[in-house]
């Protein structure tokens, strides 16, 4: 779902569609229409609940973005182009007033994803706010709430999306928490599902063309990508979103008196959890002094702030990955979890664990000891072979 909007056409880019100002250059996979002023709109991605196709025009016009998904719409109008997406946007927009607009590296300053983004004409840039976390529940609720309403939450969405997408989705299971989880759940309600057993990177112009760029994105060192139309799903970004991210959760623990520094002391934890030794050699020096907030409120919508801003994965070419465990409801759920609660969450994955259990709990089974461990992949030996 890459772009670039300019006065001249991107030999890095494989498409360059020519307007009255602009030349839009894009990558693989997107589909064009008008509205009913033969305005020209690209799009690309997916809605949760729908199908992206029959909303287009309605997206293109809004104000203020209002559905969920993953996706990109851009509109050539007789002011200049609009930018719209889904409202928690996946991607990043930077700015240049000699370059142009994009979201394949950093060319100056950066709109964050509570920007709705134009670019006029002249190249001059509007932008307007608005407000992308929505309101704040401080109120602390005991891991089966909590667990019960991810559930109802992820598997109601989950289902949607599969009821509506009919092509056959891969995944590669890892032994990593979150793609588990989110494979638990495909599996519950469909059978039309591929198992991918290796990397899998086919080469096309645009990505040839732009590998440096997009090694420099995290969600891209790592990727896998078909040339043909695929549907990818994916665990990212289960860490942030489900409060396994020691910088949000330290957010959140210094609100009921504790800190991350003090969790991995804990005996409880120390050198016995899932997530202790990658927290050791990634974190724990850094985490030594972080701020503090006057309130949950705070604490949480900081996290929320963070989390908005995380940019992983959206789409390359025409593999579009399924991320929908990037839901900032299912974050507030998490970071509402009593002090105890929140701890086992944070070094042992707790209500993911529970929930791929009820899913499936033979998968379980395939779960890595630790967080990327050396051999991460080994308990999957005698599933997948």
């Amino acid at each position: 779902m890459f772009f670039h909007i300019s006065k001249t056409a991107q030999t890095n880019f494989p498409h360059n569609h020519q307007t009255k100002h602009f030349v839009i250059s894009l990558d693989e996979g997107w589909s064009q229409t008008l509205d009913q002023n033969n305005n020209n709109i690209w799009y690309k991605g997916y809605l949760d609940d729908g199908l992206l196709d029959n909303h287009v025009i309605e997206i293109s016009n809004e104000e203020i973005p209002s559905f969920n998904g993953n996706f990109c719409v851009i509109k050539v109008f007789d002011q200049g182009i609009s930018i719209r997406s889904s409202r928690l946007r996946s991607f990043p927009i930077w700015y240049n007033s000699d370059i142009g607009l994009t979201n394949i590296r950093n060319i100056g300053e950066v709109f964050w994803s509570d920007s709705v983004v134009m670019l006029k004409n002249n190249m001059e840039i509007l932008h307007a706010k608005f407000d992308v976390i929505g309101d704040i529940n401080p109120n602390l609720l005991d891991i089966d709430s909590v667990t019960d309403q991810i559930d109802q939450l992820l598997d109601s969405k989950i289902k949607k999306f599969l009821s509506i997408h009919t092509n056959p989705i891969k995944i590669f299971l890892s032994g990593g928490i979150d793609t588990t989880f989110v494979f638990s759940y495909i599996q519950k309600h469909t059978s039309n599902y591929e198992i991918i057993a290796e990397s899998h990177v086919e080469y096309d112009y645009f990505y040839l063309k732009n590998h440096g760029y997009l090694k420099q994105l995290w969600g891209y060192n790592q990727i896998h990508h078909w040339k043909q139309p695929t549907l990818l799903a994916s665990g990212a970004p289960g860490d942030e979103f489900s409060c396994r991210n020691p910088i949000t959760v330290d957010f959140l623990l210094k609100c009921h008196g504790t800190s991350f520094v003090e969790t991995m002391e804990d005996s409880r934890f120390k050198n016995n959890s899932l997530n202790y030794n990658f927290f050791k050699k990634n974190y724990l020096e850094k985490l030594s002094v972080t701020p503090t907030y006057e309130n949950l409120t705070q604490a949480i919508y900081k996290g929320c702030d963070y989390n908005v801003n995380d940019w992983q994965h959206w789409h390359l070419g025409k593999t579009l990955t399924y991320t929908p465990l990037r839901d900032i409801e299912v974050f507030k759920l998490y970071a509402r979890l009593e002090v105890d609660a929140l701890k086992e969450q944070l070094m042992n994955s707790a209500i993911q664990v529970k929930l791929i259990g009820k899913n499936n709990p033979k998968l379980l089974t395939t779960l890595s000891t630790q967080k990327n461990e050396l051999n991460y992949m080994q308990n999957l030996a005698e599933f997948l072979v």
